[in-house]
């Protein structure tokens, strides 16, 4: 399969997924079926990436649609009467991982200035944290937009876990045995952490016994890392995204057709119709 065959797959598996988000009363199962899409997005991203001739305009570009995604939220939020926050922004999420890949870059091509870039970077990201959060608690839909202006990767979709993923897919990129691997072996992991019930387990204990200080590293350490710890057994299918893999085996280096503004256009164009159809429905 081609890169333009993989992003075809991912989407269906996307407005699928979306469709199961937004519209009420849909079968469970059309969100499992999304758990597939992400994955294969970040996959494809991280060839594109790759092979890019200007990753500047890239990264720039990226940038800019997670910003404009995050103001779409945000005005659908100020409509939406029913359902829950629109939070749909990918983009926020592939952004910090290019970025992250950038800085990579630097310092296998030994640029002088990747220790400033670096040093830079994490300082802005614990800077942006603290700025973002205390936006969130004070403004709480309005924080979606200052997130992704500042593109801070502790509160992407996802989570920062998923931007550990999309840098994971990019080190094994270039052999199917180390993919196959260490995509299994991360799905294995976040599948245990979900499904034992492990940290609102320990939480528990922490709580009963007035550990509040360890309680609340062991909140504030999974939540950024993307764990809805209060909601575990809600969110308990997200391992599905196993089934990524055999799509991603398949992959034959090959760019195939281009159509590169066509999905950057799909994503907010069918979050916005969905967004309609469901205040219609109910």
């Amino acid at each position: 399969m081609s890169t333009f065959s993989l992003k075809i797959v991912a989407l269906i598996f996307m407005v699928i997924d979306h469709i199961g988000q937004f519209i009420p009363d849909t079968p469970i199962w059309f969100r499992y079926i999304g758990r597939l899409s992400a994955p294969l997005f970040m996959f494809t991203m991280v060839f594109g990436f790759s092979y890019t001739r200007n990753r500047k305009i890239y990264i720039i570009r990226m940038y800019l649609f997670s910003v404009g995604m995050a103001i779409m939220d945000y005005i659908l939020n100020c409509f939406n009467n029913v359902g829950d926050e629109v939070t749909n922004n990918i983009f926020a999420t592939l952004f910090s991982i290019v970025v992250i890949i950038r800085l990579i870059e630097f310092k296998r091509e030994n640029n002088r200035k990747w220790k400033f870039y670096l040093s830079c970077f994490c300082i802005w990201q614990m800077i942006s944290l603290i700025i973002c959060y205390n936006i969130g608690v004070h403004f709480d839909n309005l924080g979606l937009v200052f997130v992704a202006f500042m593109g801070n990767v502790f509160y992407d979709e996802g989570g920062f876990i998923f931007v550990v993923l999309g840098i994971l897919l990019y080190y094994v990129k270039d052999n199917k045995k180390n993919t196959a691997t260490f995509y299994s072996l991360f799905c294995l992991i976040y599948a245990f952490i979900i499904n034992t019930n492990l940290v609102p387990r320990i939480m528990t204990r922490l709580d009963y016994y007035g550990y509040d200080l360890l309680y609340n590293i062991f909140n504030f350490v999974f939540s950024i890392l993307g764990f809805d710890v209060l909601g575990f057994r809600q969110n308990t299918f997200q391992w599905m995204m196993i089934g990524a893999l055999p799509f991603m085996l398949l992959y034959n280096g090959n760019k195939g057709k281009s159509m590169k503004y066509f999905f950057y256009i799909f994503y907010p164009l069918h979050i916005f119709i969905l967004f309609i159809l469901s205040n219609m429905v109910l």
